[in-house]
């Protein structure tokens, strides 16, 4: 999956800070966040028989493709860029299932001579279940270029009964 990261510019003097309201995507986040923070398991971190779950960091670019399968709404590998982070990981599957994944969230933006600078940086934990794939790569391209992605993956037996992942 490919996505680019979007860095501030270097910072010039300060002319005007003014808070700016959080993106939709860093409002989700946040409530990500909360509920990561309320320690309480949902149905969705409970893992089924015949699976298991593993978390990977990953550099970017991370080297895999994901989709939602339109049925069922779960996101899945579909396919491992050979030379690609996952691939030099080794523990990435075609056919595992993303659970959750990280974003990165700030508190505020303010402007300095033109330039975004964004404080207050924090990592957060995101269940996908249930969110579109368009916030699920938000969250992923959310962070910096230097900053790894965790993904937690949910790798199930054939014989499991889950669905493979779409087609």
């Amino acid at each position: 999956m490919l996505l680019a990261s979007r860095s501030p510019a270097a910072l010039g003097r300060h002319s005007s800070a003014r808070s700016r309201a959080l993106a939709p995507r860093q409002r989700l986040l946040a409530r990500a966040q909360q509920e990561s923070n309320n320690g309480a398991l949902s149905s969705a971190d409970q893992v089924p028989i015949g699976c298991a779950r593993y978390t990977v960091s990953l550099k970017k670019p991370l080297g895999i493709v994901l989709e939602q399968d339109a049925k069922s709404g779960n996101i899945f590998v579909v396919e491992v860029k050979a030379g690609g982070s996952a691939a030099l990981d080794g523990r990435v599957r075609v056919g595992d299932q993303l659970i959750a994944t990280t974003g990165v969230t700030y508190s505020r933006e303010e402007d300095y001579n033109g330039a975004t600078v964004r404080q207050g940086q924090q990592v957060v934990r995101m269940r996908v279940m249930g969110e579109s794939f368009k916030t699920v790569s938000a969250a992923i391209g959310s962070h910096p270029g230097h900053m790894p992605v965790t993904l937690e993956l949910q790798a199930c037996d054939p014989g499991a009964g889950i669905a493979p992942g779409p087609k």
